[in-house]
This record gives C-alpha cells, structure tokens and sequence, in this order.
C-alpha cells in the first residue's frame, strides 16, 4: 500500500507476444489507467472478459506445468486468449 494516485484514463494497445513467441498488440477494450511515473499501465481485466476474453492468472513456478518454458518466457504469469479462441496471449 502507499499513497494514493490519480490516473488518467486512456486508450491502449499493450506490446506482447503470443503462445509462439509472435509479436501480437492486445488492443484493451474500453479504457486503461496511465500514470507516467510508474513502471507499467494497468489493463481492465474485467473489460476483457466483458468482452470475451478469457484470462487465467497463474505463477511463474506454473509455466512448465502449463508447457511454457521459463527460459521462452521468463515472466510468465498465465494467459489471455482472445474471443475468436485463436491467439493465446502469454502474460
């Protein structure tokens, strides 16, 4: 916890990779919040659902369980696949 901090709301495409190591740009549905002196924005993952994204959180030590290998995708924290069932987006 810390203090409290006004973001601005904005519209975002985030820069990431799909489940084959592609470029993909996850274009967020409705709005995400910015603030410019942190490290990163924050994605609606409600917004996603509401708009048929599927989104499964899960912990790095869970990528091989999960056939992602931590050395493909060292941050791995789960997966985002998009409503059509054919990109799967890996956090």
């Amino acid at each position: 916890m810390g203090p409290a901090k006004h973001m601005t709301s904005i519209l975002m495409g985030a820069e990431t990779q799909d489940s084959e190591g592609k470029p993909f740009v996850l274009v967020v549905p409705d709005i995400s919040v910015y603030e410019p002196a942190m490290s990163d924005s924050l994605i609606p993952v409600g917004r996603l659902i509401e708009a048929g994204f599927m989104v499964n959180h899960k912990i790095s030590s869970q990528a091989n369980k999960d056939a992602f290998s931590l050395k493909a995708f060292p941050l791995y924290f789960g997966i985002i696949t998009t409503p059509d069932g054919k990109t799967i987006i890996v956090m």
